[in-house]
């Protein structure tokens, strides 16, 4: 009831109904022209965009950064390796040289040392065994580099992986 006492007090009878808003001529000439008016079609079509626009940008950022923590994942395993050539073998001080040569965080790597006989698909290992030809078989670091990966975006795991991997192979003798 405040309503109408504070009607009462402008002088108006608090009996009299209040009046409802109505269209009124020019406000149904505007209903009818709404259907062709074009303004804002723009703004509606962009808020329409927009998402699928969203999940583009998150789609390019997320290859980008899977890209980059590939290289330096693999630029890890290279260290290690290179380490390992010009140090000589010693797991610890591999492990430490790949996991140091980058600031990606989680990298984890894991070197092995091995002998084998280089052939034209790889390296083929060939423990105490003789190589084609006769020759002995030479001693080879590989290091196994790896890091989590987590995208932006919740994308399926067939999309993008959850972990990025590289490994390195040297001849250290």
């Amino acid at each position: 009831m405040p309503a109408a006492r504070a009607r009462q007090r402008r002088g108006i009878d608090p009996r009299t109904p209040i009046p409802m808003p109505t269209f009124g001529r020019t406000g149904a000439r505007a209903l009818a022209r709404l259907p062709a008016d074009r303004r804002g079609a723009a703004a509606v079509e962009f808020a329409l965009l927009l998402p699928m626009l969203a999940l583009l940008l998150a789609g390019l950022i997320d290859v980008s950064r899977l890209i980059s923590a590939s290289m330096q994942v693999r630029a890890a395993a290279q260290a290690g390796a290179d380490f390992a050539r010009t140090h000589g073998w010693d797991a610890a001080k591999v492990e430490t040289a790949a996991r140091s040569a980058t600031p990606l965080a989680g990298v984890t790597a894991a070197p092995a040392a091995f002998q084998g006989c280089a052939s034209a698909g790889g390296i083929v290992p060939a423990p105490g065994a003789a190589c084609a030809g006769g020759a002995p078989p030479g001693s080879f670091v590989a290091v196994a580099a790896s890091a989590p990966f987590r995208p932006l975006a919740p994308w399926p795991e067939v999309v993008l992986p959850d972990e990025v991997r590289a490994s390195a192979v040297v001849r250290i003798r």
